[in-house]
């Protein structure tokens, strides 16, 4: 995935598209920081990319809010056209139905604490998981059950 993102840079580098450009460029540093943090270097893998990806994404939407808190148009286009590179590299999300029917799958096999089941969520689903909507479905079907 990583080859594939700097091949997808040098496209976008000479067709001249400044916004992929500039987010491809941030999201490679941020691959290439997580290759070499800690003490053992190590390759980043899908999994990680996707993360990552999910990150970045995150911190775009923070500035999102901000900007539009400040009323600043030039920043709301920016980071929503940001936005909108990153979640074309995200695979598809849980469809909401999928999640609410694994959700009571896993109360109906007796999970009654939110850590086993969001484990078995992330196990079940991977890097598909938002992390957000899962942990709002599983807290909407524990307090419907007690």
């Amino acid at each position: 995935m990583k080859a594939k993102l700097q091949e997808e840079l040098k496209t976008a580098m000479k067709g001249g598209d400044k916004v992929r450009t500039m987010v491809l460029r941030a999201l490679l540093a941020e691959i290439s920081r997580y290759e070499v943090e800690k003490e053992a270097r190590r390759e980043a893998d899908e999994a990680a990319i996707i993360q990552i990806i999910k990150r970045e994404r995150a911190r775009r939407e923070e500035a999102l809010e901000f900007a539009r808190k400040g009323g600043r148009q030039d920043l709301i286009e920016q980071n929503e056209a940001e936005i909108k590179v990153l979640e074309g590299y995200l695979p598809a999300g849980v469809d909401p139905e999928e999640l609410r029917a694994a959700v009571e799958a896993e109360i109906a096999q007796g999970a009654s604490q939110m850590g086993p089941i969001m484990k078995a969520l992330r196990d079940k689903f991977g890097p598909r998981l938002d992390g957000k909507a899962a942990s709002e479905a599983v807290k909407q079907a524990l307090s419907k059950k007690s």
